[in-house]
Order: C-alpha cells, then structure tokens, then sequence
C-alpha cells in the first residue's frame, strides 16, 4: 500500500523527467575560427588553390611537428603556394574532413581524416591533429602533427 502510494507521487516527476529528455537542444554554432578552418578544407577537398589561398594570411607559416622538431613546411603565402601547386598536381587526390574540434580563443585544434584510393583501388585513410590559428578571419599559422593509420 505504501509503495504504491510512492510510486503515484513520483509519477509527475517521472512524467516530467521523460518530457525534458526529449525536448530540443539547439545545435552550437561553430566558432569563426573553425568556419574559417572548414572552409579551407572545403577548398582543399575540390582543389581550389585560389579559394585556399583567399583564407591564408600573407604572412601564414605552415608547421609539421614530429617528435621534438618542428619543420616550416611553408612560410608565406607565396611559399604555400608554390608548395601546394605541386601537390594538387599529384595523381592522388586526397580528401579531408574535419572529425571534432576544440576551440581556445584564436586557436582551433581539429581532427582531420584524409582518404584517398591507393595504386591498387584499395580505399586508405589516416587522421592527423592540427591546430589552426586564426588572425582576422584568416589562417595565419598551421602545425601539423604525426598521422596514426
């Protein structure tokens, strides 16, 4: 008798509860500086140097870090440009995409997945962090970190 008289004054709590489970949560915006990030991968992904380098500071500096070395892999958007030629010349056409991201203040650290189809029609993927820093709505410096397979 006892349980259930409970068990009818936690219904309208349990009611309740069930209720506010299923409400709506609105979606966060990205931050500018990941939009800013996305973009530049959109533009990677089709290839687009000019769209690449629209989203580059003049000044942008392109960092690979491996172990305790960091390595300019390009230093200014001249510099990147040339670099970049060169690679979107290449035969295998990579694809990235953007898998989770953290955001401090200029600074956006991401999750990036690359993909490509090897020589033998095999589907072949890596991811690799990078962290973006972001001056006026463009990218101003890149470090990349080691892929894991």
């Amino acid at each position: 008798m006892m349980f259930r008289a409970i068990l009818r004054a936690l219904a309208p709590l349990a009611a309740m509860l069930t209720l506010s489970a299923c409400a709506h949560v609105p979606a966060v915006a990205p931050s500018s500086e990941l939009r800013t990030a996305s973009a530049y991968v959109d533009a990677y992904n089709s290839r687009d140097l000019p769209a690449m380098l629209a989203l580059m500071h003049d000044n942008v500096q392109w960092l690979s870090v491996a172990d305790s070395k960091v390595e300019v892999f390009a230093n200014g958007k001249a510099d990147l440009a040339r670099q970049m030629e060169s690679y979107l010349a290449s035969p295998t056409a990579t694809t990235s995409e953007i898998d989770g991201s953290v955001r401090d203040g200029r600074f956006v650290a991401v999750r990036e997945i690359a993909r490509w189809t090897d020589g033998e029609g095999n589907l072949k993927s890596q991811s690799a962090l990078a962290v973006y820093e972001i001056e006026g709505g463009l990218v101003r410096r890149v470090w990349y970190y080691p892929e894991t397979k």
